[in-house]
Order: structure tokens, then C-alpha cells, then sequence
């Protein structure tokens, strides 16, 4: 009996810590949030076919191809005190120069949070979070990627890509900073092209994954079952159960 009540109180903390998925678009036939009931608006050319969201590249700026969303997702207001995870599994075909996968916020420094696929000064892969943070590379095009952006209240700033981390620890704002000016999926409020690609899958969590849960996302891909904390819990304990039934 002891080493059961061990067993779950440990992971009974695990789970209660671990972040909340609070948004999630599989694009299996259209925009749905299947989690948070966000439903996502094609504009400018977008298309969801084949499981994925489509995007050709037409356009720039707040005009180009792109997914916005019904209601604000708000990150600074909805996740400025919990701290917030991006996770995506993309294949960029060629995006542009300054291009971006997401853009949340504007285009001042410190009010944005935004992922680039190749940057003008020196073509690097990079995250736009209170100005540009650089991979020091350019991630390949025409190849699925698995990326996941981490940010903490306090606006500590992680970033993998594949499972291999690309910035580690990088201090930023507070992330209340992001305001709601702009928030789309393939377009930004800079002069940037649209991108031109496809999404498979975009999540965003409430908290941050540690890295040992992104390496466990990117290793499952992203047609996984995701199982909320409650059912998580109600899982165990009744594996806990039966169990402790059979030892008796």
C-alpha cells in the first residue's frame, strides 16, 4: 500500500504542473479548434485539403493567404500568467524572404511573438520575440518540421526545433506584453510575404512543456491523442486500482 501512495502522489504532481492544451487545429476537414472552440477563418487564398492547412504564398502583409481566428487567442491576456507553448508540425516550400509561420501581436519589439522562416540578415531561422532571436542557420524547406516556442510569464524564451533545442533560456518582456493587434496563421502585420506551405498541426498550450515533453510530442507526430489532465488522472487511478486488486 505505501508504494502505491507513493506512485500516485508523484504523479498526481506531474500532471498538475504540466501545461494545458488550450488550443488545437488538426485541419483533418476545416478549421476546427477542437479543444478551446476557436474555430479558425481562411482568408486571402487559404485552403484546408488533405489534412492540412494550405497556403500558397499569395499576397503580403495583413492581406496575404492566412488562418485568423473567430475570437482573440490573446496571449498576453490569456496566458501572460501561466506562460504559454506554440507547438507546430509545418513544411515551409519556399517561403519568401521574412516570411513567417505565425505572427501574434505587432510589429513593435517587445509586443510580438512571431516565428520566421528566413530572415534578410544572413537567411537564419528565428523567433520574433522582443526583437529577433536567430537560430544562427536556416531550417531546410520542403521537409515536415516539428517546432515548439516556449515562453515564461517573465518572458524566458525556449525554442525546438525536431527535438533539438535552438534557444535556450533567452530573456524577453513579460509576456503580457503580446497584445491583440494582429493574430494569424501564414501572415504577418510587417510587410512580410505570405507563406507559402502547408500546417499540419498547430497547439497552443497553457504553460510550458518541458523538454522532455517535446521530444515526447515530436517523437508521437502530430495525429497523436492528446489525453487532458482529468482523464489522464482518472486513467491511473483506475490502472492504481486494479492494481492494488490484484495484490489483493
Amino acid at each position: 500500500m505505501k508504494t502505491t501512495f507513493i506512485l500516485t502522489s508523484a504523479i498526481v504532481v506531474g500532471v498538475a504542473n504540466g501545461a494545458t492544451l488550450a488550443h488545437r487545429y488538426s485541419f483533418d476537414t476545416d478549421t476546427t479548434d477542437s479543444v478551446g472552440g476557436n474555430t479558425g477563418v481562411l482568408e486571402g487564398g487559404a485552403t484546408v485539403s488533405s489534412g492540412k492547412l494550405s497556403l500558397t504564398g499569395l499576397g503580403a502583409s495583413t492581406a496575404a493567404n492566412r488562418m485568423t481566428f473567430t475570437n482573440p487567442v490573446d496571449i498576453g491576456g490569456n496566458f501572460g500568467t501561466t506562460g504559454v507553448t506554440i507547438e507546430s508540425w509545418y513544411t515551409d516550400g519556399g517561403t519568401g524572404t521574412w516570411g513567417k509561420l505565425f505572427q501574434f501581436g505587432n510589429n513593435a519589439a517587445g509586443q510580438e511573438l512571431a516565428f520566421t522562416f528566413t530572415r534578410g540578415n544572413g537567411q537564419q531561422t528565428g523567433v520574433d520575440r522582443d526583437g529577433a532571436k536567430l537560430f544562427g542557420e536556416q531550417i531546410s524547406q520542403n521537409a515536415q518540421h516539428h517546432l515548439a516556442i516556449t515562453v515564461s510569464p517573465d518572458g524566458n524564451l525556449n525554442t525546438w526545433i525536431d527535438g533539438n533545442q535552438k534557444l535556450t533560456d533567452v530573456d524577453t518582456n513579460d509576456l503580457s506584453s503580446i497584445n491583440t493587434t494582429f493574430e494569424a496563421i501564414g501572415a504577418t502585420s510587417w510587410g512580410d510575404p505570405g507563406m507559402n506551405g502547408s500546417v499540419d498541426e498547430f497547439r497552443i498550450w497553457s504553460g510550458e512543456l518541458s523538454a522532455t515533453e517535446v521530444a515526447t510530442n515530436f517523437a508521437s507526430g502530430p495525429n497523436n491523442t492528446i489525453p487532458e489532465p482529468s482523464g489522464l488522472l482518472l486513467t491511473i487511478a483506475g490502472g492504481l486500482l486494479v492494481l492494488r486488486r490484484r495484490r489483493a
